[in-house]
C-alpha cells in the first residue's frame, strides 16, 4: 500500500506530542578509574555529591560538637542514614569523631541546615616517624600534638586530623590509631629543591601531573621517604550553584592577597592586622563564582591554636588579628552587623577536654557563628597554644573562646580535643 508522504503540518504535531511523552533517564556508564594524572582520581569522588549545590552553602571545618554536628560554629543535622565517607572509604555516623575536619553541602531545612553527606579527610595516615615533646613526624608531615589524647611512640600507625599551616605544618585536632590500610596524605602539592613533588617532607613518586600549588589527597605504598602515588584526588571540589562557602583555616598573606594553608585559593584583600609573618587561624566566610572561584567576604577570628609552635618552627612571629571594621553575616546564618567578635549570644563556657592543648566545649550553646559577649570561653585559660582574649571575652570585643592564655579554659582543666572517643549524641 501507497504511503502519502508526511507534510508539514504531520511533523509538526508529532514533534510537540513527543514532547509531553515521559522520558527515563538512562544512567551513564561507571566512570573508568582515571583521574588527575591518570592516578584513579575518580569523578564521582566529588565531596558533596551527594547534595546538589544550588542555593546550598558548602562547609571546611572541624567537627566541635555533636547533636547534629557543629562545624563553624554551624549546626548542620543529619538523617539517621547519612552518607559518611572518611578518606574516601564509607563509614558509618557513628565513625564521625570530636576533632574530625569536614566537608560538607548544607541547604536550609527547617530554619537551620541539614546534609545527606558527610566527608571527612584526615591529613596523613601513616607511622610516627619520630617523637619530640608534643611534636611528631608522621609520613613526612610535621604534626603539633600538644594536648592531644593518646601517647604515641615511633612505629605507631596513627591517622592524624587538623588544618595546616601555610608553612606545611599540621596542626592537630585527632589523633587515632589506624591498624591497616594504605597511607594517605592531603595537603597542597609543592616542588621540593631537587624539582620533585612533595606533600610537606613526604616525596611523591607517578603523580608528575598533580598541579602544583593545589591541594590533593594521595594514597599508596610509601618505602624510603617516598610515596608511591596509587590513588590521587582533588579534597576540596565542591558542586556548583552554592551561595556560600565557610572555611576554617589558616589563614597568611601571599603576594597581592592571602593564602590557606589548606591549599584552597581564595580571593580578598587581607586586612591591615593578618600579621606579615606567620598565620592566623580563622573561620572565612566566601562567595563562590560561577568558576567555582572563592571570594572572601568576612574573616573571623578563631583564637584556639593560633601561636607559633618554637621547636617545630611552624611560625616566626605569634599570629594575631584585629578583625574590628571586617564585615559580619547575613540572616542566613552569617552575622550582618558588628563582624569579628560581634554578636550578643553568650559564648561558649568553660571547657571540658582532658589534657592540655585547645580544648572544645562538646555541649550545645547559643554562641551562633560570629560569637559574641558570653562569659570567660571555653577555648582559653592557661595551655599550650594562644593567648589573651579569644571570642567571647567580656564586652563584646573579640569575644568567645577564651581568657586569657591557650587552651582549655577556665574550670576545665587544660583542655584537649575530649579524646577519640564518642560518636554523635542523639
Amino acid at each position: 500500500m501507497h504511503r502519502a508522504a508526511p507534510t508539514r503540518r504531520l511533523v509538526l504535531r508529532l514533534l510537540a506530542g513527543a514532547a509531553l511523552i515521559p522520558v527515563r533517564a538512562v544512567p551513564q556508564e561507571a566512570p573508568r578509574d582515571q583521574g588527575i594524572g591518570g592516578t584513579g582520581a575518580r569523578p564521582d569522588d566529588i565531596p558533596g555529591e551527594g547534595d546538589r549545590g544550588i542555593g546550598g552553602t558548602g562547609v571546611i571545618g572541624t567537627i566541635r560538637r555533636f547533636g547534629s554536628i557543629v562545624v563553624n560554629d554551624l549546626r548542620i543535622a543529619y538523617p539517621d542514614d547519612v552518607n559518611v565517607r572518611i578518606d574516601g572509604v564509607p563509614a558509618h555516623a557513628a565513625d564521625l569523631r570530636v576533632g574530625h575536619v569536614v566537608h560538607v553541602v548544607a541547604h536550609a531545612d527547617a530554619g537551620g541546615l541539614a546534609t545527606r553527606r558527610i566527608d571527612v579527610t584526615r591529613e596523613v595516615v601513616g607511622p610516627v616517624e619520630s617523637v619530640r615533646g608534643g611534636n611528631l613526624m608522621v609520613l613526612g608531615q610535621r604534626i603539633a600534638a600538644a594536648g592531644i589524647a593518646g601517647r604515641w611512640a615511633v612505629g605507631d600507625r596513627v591517622a592524624v586530623s587538623g588544618l595546616r599551616r601555610p608553612d606545611g605544618g599540621v596542626v592537630a585536632s585527632l589523633i587515632e590509631r589506624q591498624a591497616d590500610g594504605p597511607a594517605r596524605v592531603a595537603g597542597p602539592v609543592r616542588r621540593d629543591r631537587d624539582g620533585h613533588l612533595v606533600i610537606g617532607h613526604l616525596r611523591l613518586a607517578g603523580a608528575d601531573t598533580l598541579p602544583v600549588g593545589r591541594r590533593a589527597a594521595v594514597a599508596g605504598e610509601a618505602t624510603g621517604g617516598v610515596l608511591k602515588v596509587a590513588r590521587a584526588s582533588d579534597t576540596l571540589q565542591f558542586p556548583p550553584g552554592l551561595s556560600r562557602v565557610s572555611v576554617e583555616a589558616y589563614v597568611g598573606r601571599s603576594r597581592g592577597g592571602m593564602t590557606l594553608g589548606s591549599g584552597l585559593e581564595v580571593a580578598g584583600q587581607p586586612d591591615a592586622a593578618v600579621p606579615r609573618r606567620g598565620s592566623v587561624r580563622a573561620v572565612l566566610t566566601t562567595r563562590p563564582a560561577a568558576d567555582g572561584r572563592l571570594t572572601v567576604e568576612a574573616l573571623r577570628l578563631d583564637d584556639r591554636g593560633t601561636g607559633p609552635d618554637r621547636n617545630l618552627l611552624f611560625e616566626r612571629a605569634p599570629d594575631r588579628i584585629d578583625g574590628r571594621g571586617l564585615p559580619g553575616r547575613g540572616p542566613d546564618g552569617f552575622r550582618e552587623r558588628g563582624g569579628l567578635g560581634a554578636g550578643n549570644g553568650p559564648g561558649n563556657g568553660p571547657g571540658n577536654g582532658a589534657g592540655g592543648g585547645f580544648g572544645i566545649d562538646t555541649r550545645t550553646g547559643p554562641g551562633g557563628f560570629g560569637g559574641g559577649r558570653g562569659g570567660p570561653g571555653g577555648f582559653g585559660g592557661p595551655g599550650s597554644v594562644g593567648g589573651p582574649g579569644g571570642f567571647g571575652a567580656p564586652g563584646g570585643g573579640l569575644g568567645g573562646f577564651g581568657g586569657p592564655g591557650g587552651s582549655g579554659g577556665p574550670g576545665g582543666g587544660p583542655g584537649g580535643f575530649g579524646g577519640p572517643g564518642g560518636g554523635p549524641r542523639r
